[in-house]
């Protein structure tokens, strides 16, 4: 059995007990014999997975429970705190208000929600938080016609002409240029001459300044499926779940060669502390117009992609290059993808193309700065409006991303047509 999978059932142990046990004292000492470990390792590895230290996450879940009781209950505050394991009223009025910044009442007649979902303990790889600093480097820009295994053929065009190298070698993607894709390499022997470098595709840039951050840590072997599968899980899955989020610092990939030959990559993910958590909110009919196209089956979402935007082209081109609002809804062997757009453009429909617009009285939004998996946030919006006492049309829930940042820093609202608020 790997050490990943010993983890994960243990912390899985660990996570069901606390759930189990969220409104009675959760005793530290018996939450070390679920796992056999020791409080130092425990802490750690809690940490890593969740992004929480174990008494935040306590704190965090039964808040989250006992607000649910507020807005869908008629239970006085004084049940619902000892409901939900806390020692008075007085001490989740007072949790209440220093989360929130408005008194119980307020919270349970306002359209704003706090959710904070139970972690699934499941970790696919490890993952560490550390201040990390990424030392002073030359930055060289490879590129190339293909994309595909560009950053391999980087390295080992580098490794060729610098055989010996002894220094730390970074990377990340770049930005195209022309028909030209670009892989950047970051070098920290600032001191040797690259120029040569030029003759194989690279372009000498400046020197980049060392920077220390928090990051996100996680290693993997140097397998480009394996790679793609670490960073979206880092994305949309960690971080997602944690207390952090993704800052405005670069992110970085650190090439370990073994062999004369790069063996394995080390990810590092820049984040900072979330400033709140995912916010979800009631609100009236937005009225937001959208252009869609629909597929079916392989490749779907791509298909619906290449579909609406082709059709788009042919009226308004300018829609195409200048929006920045994505739709998506996602059903069982389908997706509809789609741009948002602000007039009331209408174009030819077909079979496929649809010009919609929202027509429910009411929708749950949910807002996160992490692009998180879209079925993760599906099930979250779903199961927080179904304890929230309301009855919702799952088929109904989409996605619309904000890309405004850049591809790197993408922001989500998911909508979830709320049919009936019991009150």
């Amino acid at each position: 059995m790997s050490d990943v999978i010993q983890k994960n059932q243990y912390l899985h142990n660990l996570l069901r007990h606390i759930e189990n046990n969220i409104s009675e004292h959760i005793d530290t000492e018996l939450l070390l014999s679920i796992g056999f470990v020791s409080s130092p390792k425990l802490y750690r590895d809690f940490y890593n997975l969740t992004g929480h230290s174990v008494k935040e996450y306590i704190r965090k879940r039964r808040l989250s429970n006992a607000l649910a009781l507020i807005k869908a209950s008629d239970m006085e505050l004084t049940d619902i705190a000892f409901h939900c394991g806390y020692s008075s009223y007085l001490t989740l009025w007072r949790a209440i208000k220093q989360t929130l910044g408005v008194a119980p009442s307020e919270y349970k007649d306002g359209t704003t929600y706090y959710f904070f979902p139970p972690s699934s303990g499941e970790q696919l790889q490890s993952v560490t938080i550390s201040n990390s600093v990424i030392p002073q480097t030359q930055r060289m820009l490879y590129y190339n016609t293909k994309l595909t295994n560009i950053e391999n053929i980087a390295v080992k065009t580098f490794l060729q002409v610098f055989p010996n190298y002894n220094g730390r070698i970074f990377g990340r993607n770049g930005k195209q240029k022309g028909n030209r894709f670009c892989y950047e390499l970051y070098l920290s022997d600032t001191e040797t001459d690259y120029s040569k470098l030029e003759l194989f595709g690279f372009e000498l840039e400046e020197t980049m300044s060392c920077f220390s951050s928090i990051f996100a840590t996680s290693s993997v072997r140097n397998d480009e499926l394996k790679i793609n599968a670490a960073w979206d899980y880092l994305y949309s899955e960690w971080l997602h779940n944690s207390m952090f989020e993704y800052s405005d610092e670069p992110y970085f990939e650190e090439y370990i060669i073994k062999n004369g030959k790069p063996d394995k990559l080390k990810l590092y993910l820049p984040i900072r502390k979330r400033s709140e958590d995912i916010k979800i909110t009631l609100i009236g009919n937005p009225k937001l117009r959208f252009i869609t196209a629909r597929a079916k089956g392989y490749n779907a979402e791509k298909i619906a992609s290449q579909t609406v935007v082709n059709a788009i082209s042919k009226h308004s081109p300018y829609i195409v290059e200048s929006s920045k609002e994505l739709f998506l809804h996602k059903g069982e062997n389908s997706y509809t993808c789609g741009v948002q757009i602000n007039s009331e453009l209408l174009i030819e429909e077909d079979e496929n193309i649809t010009n919609s617009i929202t027509e429910h009285n009411n929708y749950l939004v949910l807002e996160s700065s992490v692009m998180g998996d879209y079925d993760r946030y599906a099930d979250m919006l779903f199961s927080f409006a179904r304890d929230s006492g309301m009855d919702v049309d799952r088929k109904g829930i989409f996605a619309v991303y904000n890309t405004e940042k850049g591809i790197d820093n993408v922001s989500i609202e998911m909508y979830c047509p709320v049919k009936i608020v019991i009150k």
